[in-house]
């Protein structure tokens, strides 16, 4: 494996290294880059479960703001022009109390970002858990331009909920309901149902993990022109991945 270009963190005098990939949402009715999701790895490719176990939860703010900085400048020494980048942050690196984080606008706008080009990814599974404040600071960082996702939709049992707490403008399909999906009727009503809702209230949907010309199918006969997975292309790492357009 070619060695990857690394960023550190320092914390109590230990050095944990962690790298970026960078895999292409794609838009398939256009034939046309959407965007391109930020990953964080390990220096060998490991985990962000691997990467965040290394750190106290005391100082995984810190280490998610120097990341997604470290990020943003990666990025854009990868590509002349702009794009849309979009990054996964935790509600507790954007929100303190009621009012978001002054500290998490100053690191993305030095790192050299437009909000304008930049989206924001919140899980299913931490909107859950219930935050003061969290529709308000949302309506904040869309009036400074940004635009907002959740992602892993479907994956928690609060789907509705985050819905109408975040009101976002994309919603990521959790990689459990593409899997096999041409196969499973259960999942094909669920999609089904989704895409429908996604329509009427206007919000991008982007299917995630797909990784078979089956699972392709299925979803572009139903609609869906969004798609981010390993058929589309895997992350890339030293480079923005080639991407392989499906007939």
């Amino acid at each position: 494996m070619t060695s990857l270009e690394t960023s550190t963190f320092v914390i109590y005098d230990e050095v944990v290294e962690f790298s970026h990939a960078y895999q292409p949402i794609v838009d398939l009715s256009k034939r046309e880059i959407y965007a391109y999701e930020s990953l964080v790895r390990g220096p060998r490719g490991e985990s962000p479960a691997h990467i965040f176990n290394e750190i106290p939860r005391s100082s995984r703010t810190a280490f998610e703001l120097q990341n997604r900085a470290a990020s943003i400048r990666r990025a854009m020494s990868l590509r002349a022009e702009p794009f849309r980048l979009s990054l996964n942050f935790s509600i507790s690196c954007l929100i303190s109390g009621t009012e978001i984080r002054q500290e998490s606008i100053d690191s993305i706008l030095e790192a050299g970002a437009s909000f304008n080009n930049l989206i924001i990814e919140i899980t299913e599974a931490d909107v859950i858990h219930g935050v003061a404040g969290l529709s308000e600071a949302i309506n904040a960082l869309r009036a400074l331009g940004a635009t907002i996702a959740i992602d892993d939709f479907g994956a928690g049992y609060a789907g509705m909920n985050s819905l109408i707490e975040i009101n976002p403008d994309i919603l990521k399909l959790d990689m459990f309901l593409i899997r096999g999906i041409e196969q499973s009727g259960t999942r094909q009503a669920a999609v089904r149902a989704l895409f429908s809702l996604a329509e009427d209230l206007g919000i991008d949907l982007i299917a995630e993990g797909v990784e078979t010309q089956a699972e392709l199918n299925f979803l572009r006969d139903l609609g869906v022109e969004l798609y981010q997975g390993y058929l589309i292309a895997k992350p890339g790492f030293n480079q923005l991945p080639h991407i392989t357009w499906p007939d």
